[in-house]
């Protein structure tokens, strides 16, 4: 599926639409009164006992990233997990992977970015409305795998309330640094029963410069090889109004080719003889520059709500998505490894009238996702995942008092070809409450109980994975010792146990109309956590029953072998359960000084370790941040900067990763001329002290460090 034709296609429509203005100028709390689109009682932000975080409008703008994790690595406790730039998914207090559920418009992304970093997420940004950050208890609707959190990247695919004429919003731009080059639409008509809806982007970009410096093969550097990016998306759908709800159908295709650094398999000395062939960098010929992903997907998604369904009910929402996911890692014009996904997903809401009070919703979800890999990689076997849930949530207001209920159990199956597990049941609940202090002032407590069942990954892994340079071993596998420090690999036949989760979240939040405060702190203690632990073995140590070996399988196994050998072997990550503890802060502040000048701070800090003392892996470090905002007529900027500290609380087999600092600037111009076009010209720049720094959460953290100096210019128009 090439989408270059479609995508061209649905870029020429947008130069037909003409309309006004609309006004972009938002308050520093506007995203207070936006509807969280997660919930299904129709609460804001701030009528929320439970954290989150809206991102629209400008500021989505503003922060919109190639890849969901960079989008959102500015949020107060959410970090990057910085796959180089090619591909980077949200770590939400201190937890990412399978803990962390990305959903679009509610429902799954129906990728395998949870099974790996390298994996990309499949949401498109560009033509969001908004993206929202749910933690803590209002997670529970989402289902174990969301035990960590909940990203909900929301667009109007399928509209939902009427549209009469025609509305959208269009963005170009480019970069130095990468030579990146993008452009995106969004566009509605209808006539007030019928609409239909349109999206497109396309994005181009080249290997990222950096600050020179020594990689772990001991060459200096001052780029990222193989970091490229092509992609390139469309969205059509239509929805029809009837007196009591809507119903609509979307379709959307996603196409993808990006680099994947630090897999070169002996590329090095192939790729040192075309960096010295003019003009190569603009070629992206894809078999000289070295292993790269190759991914598609096709999604349908379904929406419809009916008022007033029946007795005791305000409405029903449905909403049920189909998605075909494959993703190919391709070297030397050969598919070297293939991974696939079919999912399935139905979720089903009622909201119901009031019980005693109690205003609530109940619902029901269906999810089942087939997952195949075949090539040199596949270090997990064909596995199948079947979940059902049901869940309640129910909510009333006692004068200034605002108390949350809400609980939710579902099943899981997992089984593979080789190995069939049990099914896992786990049952989640949670307590909020919020008071109202005044009108400026609030604090809100939070319980929660949560329980998860293993990611397929993390039981059936027995193989190498390159990209991350590690062989991984998941729980369904341990290893014997035998003679002269070899290890054999045998099925391990003791209990999976659920992890379990019991959280403690407490909010402080304070407003008027020149300042405004956002604090929370938290406490996490899980028992049984599942983490991937570098146990200072190497994979040429390993032999023996490799689960997913099979016959016609064998002449990759053999590649993939020679591939490790000639790394020297790789590092060996062994899949454990252990009882651990997190626990942090986020603190936002804002200062309007006066009506030209504000101030918006943040911190943030997430700890991590087990029980018995030890600290676990790839812990964000501990953030400072700072922007001082100048806001005049026609025109606005800012400028700011971030401190991240030093990481030394680290796990076994780690490294010190050290402190640095990004000092970051924007400003947008608002011209008279362009008014009628509701226009906005931008001009951004990062990292502009070309500052050195290495993302501790990253498995390729000495390999990819952050891009260098970049500037960034662009125009946007709404109509």
């Amino acid at each position: 599926m090439k989408l270059n034709a479609l995508t061209l296609a649905l870029l020429a429509t947008s130069t037909v639409a003409h309309a006004q203005q609309q006004e972009e100028h938002e308050h520093i709390n506007d995203y207070e009164v936006i509807v969280i689109n997660a919930s299904p009682l129709d609460k804001t932000a701030l009528e929320s006992a439970q954290p989150v975080n809206i991102i629209s409008g400008d500021a989505l703008k503003q922060k919109n990233a190639h890849s969901l994790g960079e989008t959102l690595a500015m949020e107060p406790g959410i970090n990057n997990t910085h796959f180089a730039n090619v591909a980077g998914s949200p770590i939400i207090r201190g937890l990412g992977g399978p803990r962390v559920k990305i959903t679009q418009n509610g429902l799954d992304t129906g990728d395998v970015s949870r099974g790996g970093p390298d994996h990309a997420v499949t949401t498109e940004t560009s033509t969001a409305q908004q993206i929202e950050v749910l933690r803590g208890p209002a997670t529970l609707l989402y289902g174990s795998g969301a035990i960590g959190g909940v990203i909900n990247v929301v667009d109007n695919r399928i509209p939902s309330e009427p549209v009469y004429g025609m509305q959208g919003n269009a963005n170009v731009s480019a970069s130095t640094n990468n030579d990146n080059k993008e452009g995106s639409y969004d566009l509605q008509v209808g006539n007030g029963r019928w609409a239909l809806y349109t999206d497109a982007f396309i994005r181009r970009a080249n290997d990222y410069e950096t600050p020179s410096f020594t990689n772990d093969e001991g060459e200096t550097v001052d780029h990222i090889d193989n970091s490229f990016i092509d992609s390139q998306g469309g969205t059509i759908g239509a929805s029809y109004q009837f007196d009591d709800g809507f119903f609509g159908v979307s379709y959307q295709g996603l196409h993808q080719e990006y680099g994947i650094p630090g897999h070169d398999h002996g590329h090095g000395e192939e790729e040192d003889e075309h960096e010295e062939e003019p003009g190569h960098e603009e070629e992206h010929d894809h078999a000289e520059a070295g292993p790269y992903a190759d991914l598609e997907q096709e999604r349908i998604q379904f929406a419809g709500q009916w008022r007033n369904p029946f007795s005791g009910f305000n409405r029903l929402d449905f909403r049920a998505a189909l998605t075909d996911y494959q993703h190919q890692e391709i070297e030397d014009n050969f598919v070297a490894t293939q991974f696939e996904n079919e999912q399935k997903e139905i979720r089903l809401i009622g909201q119901h009238k009031e019980i005693a009070g109690w205003k609530g919703a109940v619902g029901w979800q269906w999810d089942i996702s087939d997952k195949a890999a075949f090539g040199e990689e596949a270090f997990t076997p064909n596995t199948s995942r079947r979940t059902q849930g049901l869940f309640w949530v129910v909510e009333q207001e006692f004068g200034s008092h605002h108390v949350d209920l809400g609980v939710r159990h579902e099943r899981t199956s997992l089984s593979s070809d080789e190995r069939k597990l049990d099914t896992f049941d786990a049952t989640s609940a949670s307590a909020g409450y919020l008071y109202h202090f005044s009108d400026h002032t609030s604090v809100s407590f939070n319980l929660s109980h949560a329980e998860r069942a293993p990611a397929a990954n993390e039981v059936f892994a027995n193989g190498n994975h390159f990209a991350t340079r590690t062989y991984e071993l998941g729980l369904g596998y341990e290893l014997h010792e035998e003679e002269h420090d070899e290890y054999h690999v045998e099925p391990n036949d003791a209990a999976i146990k659920t992890e379990t989760s019991n959280n403690i979240d407490a909010g402080f939040h304070y407003e008027n109309d020149r300042f405004h405060a956002n604090l929370n702190v938290f406490y996490n203690r899980v028992d049984d956590f599942i983490y991937d632990d570098f146990i200072g073995l190497n994979s040429e140590q390993l032999h023996g029953d490799e689960g997913h070996d099979h016959e016609e399988h064998a002449h990759e196994e053999e590649h993939a072998d020679e591939h490790a050998h000639e790394h020297g072997g790789l590092e060996v990550v062994q899949f454990k359960q252990v009882d651990a503890e997190l626990y942090g802060y986020e603190l936002e502040l804002d200062w309007k000084f006066t009506e030209q000048w504000s101030l918006h701070s943040f911190s943030d800090y997430t700890r991590a370790k087990q029980r018995d003392g030890d600290d676990l892996p790839r812990i964000p470090a501990q953030r400072i941040g700072t922007e001082v905002r100048y806001q005049a007529v026609g025109w606005d900027g800012a400028i700011g900067y971030t401190r991240y500290m030093e990481q030394d609380k680290i796990g076994q087999n780690e490294t010190v990763t050290d402190a640095y600092g990004l000092l970051n600037a924007r400003v947008n111009f608002y011209p008279e001329w362009l008014a009628n076009y509701g226009a906005t010209l931008y001009l951004k720049g990062e990292n502009l002290t070309d500052q050195l720094g290495f993302v501790h959460s990253s498995f390729i953290k000495d390999d990819a460090p952050v891009t260098g100096r970049r500037f960034q210019a662009g125009v946007s128009i709404s109509f």
